[in-house]
């Protein structure tokens, strides 16, 4: 399966998934974004680590 860049592949979950661009949404992806920057910071999710980092 050939993989999408991120610009297309964000906008086809939010096509797929509009409930993320309500409030509760919104918030969502907040908690699952801190949930992962806490795990990478533990060394969870190596391959992701890197991309985690603040820019």
């Amino acid at each position: 399966m050939p993989t999408l860049s991120p610009p297309q592949t964000a906008a086809r979950i939010r096509a797929e998934f509009p409930i993320l661009g309500t409030p509760a949404g919104h918030t969502a992806l907040l908690v699952v974004a801190a949930d992962l920057l806490q795990s990478a910071s533990r060394g969870g999710h190596p391959e992701l680590t890197e991309h985690c980092a603040p820019w």
